[in-house]
């Protein structure tokens, strides 16, 4: 009887030790999250060792929810997106009405250039959204479309088009 217990045990620690934990299991998460985007020809992938990805949610006093994401490339670029009014999948527009305060951002530090598009800052309210497609476990899929980005200098307009897969910190 002694022999059967020893060789139960053994097989019970050999099972454990074989099932434990991973200290690879964040990588695998992190490596399903992704921004990109073209932004006036510059392309833009998100990079998973100049900051964590991933996007927040906010409750404001009036019970709305705002949802804010922010990532950088390698070359230290950075896209920002703020959708006021977060619910769920759907198309958020910019400057579609005066109490909406969405808006993209895209900052790249070698030209010292901040690209972007706001409330009111949108000229054809149709063409500028943000839209999130799915919302599957805590991630959220969707696109970037903006024609009319303006940057800093008053410069020419410019467009962005753009796929992202987050996960949410909260």
């Amino acid at each position: 009887m002694k022999k059967y217990y020893l060789i139960y045990l053994f097989a019970s620690l050999l099972c454990l030790g074989t099932v434990g934990c991973s200290s690879d299991d964040n990588d695998a998460i992190d490596s399903e999250q992704f921004v990109t985007a073209n932004i006036n020809g510059l392309v833009f992938n998100s990079d998973l060792n100049m900051q964590p990805l991933g996007f927040s949610r906010t409750l404001t006093p009036d019970g709305r929810i705002n949802l804010y994401a922010k990532a950088l490339s390698a070359e230290g670029n950075m896209v920002e997106i703020f959708i006021d009014n977060y619910q769920g999948p759907g198309k958020y527009f910019f400057g579609d009405h005066f109490y909406n305060s969405s808006w993209v951002k895209f900052n790249n530090p070698s030209t010292s250039e901040i690209w972007g598009i706001g409330s009111n800052g949108a000229l054809n309210k149709h063409s500028n959204f943000i839209e999130i497609t799915s919302i599957k476990d805590k991630y959220i899929e969707g696109k970037i479309g903006c024609n009319e980005m303006v940057n800093n200098n008053n410069g020419p307009l410019g467009a962005m088009e753009g796929e992202f897969r987050l996960i949410s910190f909260d």
